[in-house]
């Protein structure tokens, strides 16, 4: 089958683009043949809050892509729609998480519906995590377009359906698959013991990580309420926090000094490039993901392609989880006290073998395959 993929690939950042270069290496050793066209500029430079879009880390997965698309750049969606016609594709896929986009891809999913060529959209997020009121308008204006829908939970279907009900019973084909796990980051090599040495983290205590963007939904408030009361019960755990802020950091700052965990914690405020993300992986125990919004997280997938015993929130539990019943420890949000109760757990869990790993990530990068090309 002929698909064209759209969306970010390497130079650029972020689970999404991890995300959708497995995707189409995937579908190529599947054997379909695949037109990979990304972005040549993703956002203004006064949108985008990180400190840059790209990482140019070696060893990364790199796929052969039409750098074509500017959103903020009509002409760039008409060289796009020619391009795309050119290959005459029977399938074109589209990736949304960011409403800022939804006017080149109302145009450009408008254009090829002219031409016969139907758009699926893969929706990594119906809504922003922080919505603005535009973003619904957006979000409804662009997506009505699109004949087919691939969500990634049953929360994100609801989100959908509730933004727009028709496409149940209009003839739309509406599919839930789940986000498949990854395995993008190169392993360090380094033996555990040596990585805490480097770090400055004892050998003996238990570490936990919380890793990725640093953004108000995903609870790294409730960890550090969680991380208190393990302390407060005599257990010395330490915490790694890996990633860019994108709120203020001295409100962090501020609340480790009054909680006197400062001793406890570990703050690498930056974008943790791919030759680097391993160590953190491989030097924690427990992963958590205490998140009081959003519907599914590819950190989270990434943990598990490490084997690493997580706690998470039920807001991004999925079929995958289901997988690794003892591995996922499952909390309601914004509850502390049984963050902290599920973390103590999980500190015994034993780590998943690699054979374990590659059986569940070869079965779900299969099931998302499979409801992309039939």
């Amino acid at each position: 089958m002929k698909i064209t993929l759209i969306g970010p690939v390497y130079p650029y950042r972020g689970g999404i683009a991890h995300f959708t270069s497995m995707l189409a290496r995937k579908l190529i050793e599947a054997g379909h043949d695949v037109q990979m066209i990304s972005f040549k500029k993703q956002y203004p430079l006064w949108l985008y809050p990180g400190k840059s879009d790209k990482d140019y880390s070696e060893g990364r997965e790199t796929i052969d892509a039409n750098y074509l698309l500017t959103p903020f750049d009509p002409i760039s969606w008409k060289k796009m729609v020619n391009e795309i016609r050119n290959f005459k594709p029977q399938k074109v896929i589209i990736p949304w998480w960011v409403t800022f986009w939804g006017p080149a891809f109302h145009h450009i999913i408008s254009c090829l519906k002219k031409y016969g060529i139907p758009s699926t959209i893969l929706i990594h997020n119906t809504l922003p995590h922080e919505a603005k009121v535009y973003d619904r308008f957006l979000a409804r204006w662009t997506l009505q377009e699109a004949e087919n829908f691939i969500v990634m939970t049953q929360k994100e279907k609801l989100r959908l359906t509730g933004l727009l009900p028709h496409i149940e019973y209009a003839g739309n084909k509406l599919e839930v698959v789940s986000h498949p796990i990854y395995r993008v980051f190169k392993p360090s090599g380094i033996e555990k013991g040596k990585l805490r040495s480097k770090f400055g983290l004892p050998a003996e205590q238990p570490v936990m990580l919380f890793f990725g963007f640093v953004r108000l939904y995903k609870g790294l408030d409730d960890l550090l309420e969680a991380h208190k009361i393990l302390l407060a019960r005599g257990l010395q755990i330490r915490l790694i926090i890996a990633g860019e802020f994108w709120e203020d950091i001295e409100k962090y700052k501020q609340k480790i000094d009054t909680l006197e965990l400062s001793n406890f914690v570990m703050i690498f405020n930056k974008y943790i490039p791919d030759d680097e993300a391993a160590q953190y992986f491989e030097m924690s125990d427990i992963f958590v993901a205490p998140y009081r919004g959003g519907t599914q997280s590819g950190v989270l997938k990434a943990a598990l392609g490490f084997g690493l015993p997580v706690v998470l929130t039920d807001v991004i539990i999925d079929e995958v989880t289901d997988h690794f019943p003892g591995l996922c420890k499952i909390v309601p949000p914004q509850s502390p006290m049984m963050l902290a109760n599920g973390i103590e757990e999980q500190l015994n869990t034993p780590l998943l073998s690699n054979a374990e790993i590659d059986a569940v990530f070869s079965q779900t990068w299969e099931k998302m395959v499979k409801a992309i090309s039939h």
